[in-house]
């Protein structure tokens, strides 16, 4: 995992012995002391105090305090909010990964960091904040024949919705990056290591970039290319919906920092998430492997016999046939974009039928070598730490 926002409701779970580092500054009201517009308010919050403490070499998370309304409306709460790059707090760069078994390492140094700007929170009540964001991620090191470029060219051919959209940016100084997301569900792919080199403005990640440039160097990497990637969960009660769907439990059990932590809880949901995009029908076309075309006809008239040998089945083979052409030659967007400009939208159900079926006809055949090496890669979920980068693998 990377990123995470928990949410601490106070006020008597945190206490904050520097209110001047916060702007503005931190005071407590108590209910007596509101307006009567703001008795009423129907606003998220009433105030919002931001910690903006004297620059410091260590990595520190964001803090933001609200003060707010409590449910029954008779009384002020304090809401401590904390986003936070779980690698960047224990090893300050994120091409080391925190494990499962991190979770005590975590608190200790997510209370040791804000407890040195003032802000006193235990360990137990780190543990069980709630998360409103979590960015599951992965790192593959890709050897020296498999280039991210290819990577990135090949997902972007693939298609999920119409209410998503899949975006390919690239930029003059070398960054590339693929997104490809929803209201709430994101999913960025790029370079780890062409992103750090990066000026601080122009990269993906605009954390700390000194350590994590000397992690780089030392281990010789600034010639290796490191796809990453992150599926961020961008709303509490999404990520209520995937975390408690992968752990089996009511879908509305609130989710804590300690949660995160549970074992295989994120190679669970970077394996479905990444298998959810690639396994698509049309995405299953979009990415096939190197295969000519006859032997592409061949196959798919081959798996059509078996269906029976009339008409139907050949007319079924040939349909399949050009669709795959099609697909993996321009991508599932593009052919679908082409298809609909000549043919109405009304009947959308007719064109998913036959991609179903053209997937169907093409099994057997592999996705290309990218694609299946880093699909390998996410099965194994090989842990990546300083021992890992100092083989060089």
């Amino acid at each position: 995992m990377d990123t995470v926002i928990i949410k601490i409701y106070g006020p008597r779970k945190f206490q904050i012995t520097n209110t001047s580092l916060f702007l503005p500054e931190l005071t407590r009201r108590e209910y007596s002391q509101l307006s009567p517009t703001e008795k009423q308010s129907n606003r998220i919050y009433l105030r919002h105090f931001i910690l903006k403490p004297p620059y410091q070499d260590g990595y520190l998370p964001k803090v933001d305090v609200f003060e707010v309304l409590t449910k029954s409306r008779d009384a002020v709460q304090y809401i401590l909010k904390a986003e936070f790059s779980a690698p960047k707090l224990l090893y300050r760069n994120s091409l080391q990964e925190v494990s499962e078994q991190d979770l005590d390492k975590v608190l200790m140094a997510f209370k040791k960091a804000l407890g040195g700007v003032g802000v006193l929170i235990e360990s137990d009540v780190i543990a069980d904040a709630r998360v409103s964001v979590a960015n599951f991620c992965k790192n593959v090191l890709l050897p020296q024949n498999i280039r991210m470029q290819e990577a990135l060219a090949e997902l972007h051919r693939v298609d999920i919705s119409k209410v998503v959209d899949v975006t390919l940016k690239e930029e003059k100084n070398g960054g590339r990056w693929l997104h490809i997301y929803s209201g709430t569900i994101e999913r960025v792919f790029y370079d780890k290591v062409a992103d750090a080199m990066r000026p601080k403005v122009k990269r993906k990640d605009k954390g700390q970039i000194d350590h994590e440039r000397a992690v780089i160097e030392r281990y010789g990497l600034q010639n290796r290319e490191v796809f990453r990637y992150e599926y961020r969960v961008k709303k509490a009660q999404t990520v209520m919906r995937e975390v408690n769907t992968a752990l089996g439990r009511a879908p509305k059990t609130p989710v804590t920092l300690k949660d995160l932590f549970t074992p295989d809880l994120c190679k669970t949901l970077i394996l479905k998430s990444w298998r959810g995009l690639i396994q698509r029908p049309e995405n299953q076309l979009a990415l096939l492997g190197p295969t000519d075309e006859l032997a592409l006809f061949l196959h798919i008239l081959s798996q059509a016999k078996k269906f029976g040998g009339d008409a139907h089945s050949m007319n079924r083979a040939l349909i399949s046939y050009g669709l795959a052409r099609a697909i993996r030659d321009h991508g599932a967007k593009e052919a679908k974009r082409a298809i609909f400009s000549i043919w109405n939208t009304d009947h959308t159900e007719r064109l998913t039928r036959k991609i179903e079926a053209s997937a169907a006809l093409t099994r057997g055949l592999s996705y290309s070598n990218t694609i299946a090496l880093i699909d390998s890669a996410f099965e194994r979920f090989e842990h990546i730490d300083l021992a890992l980068l100092e083989k060089g693998v």
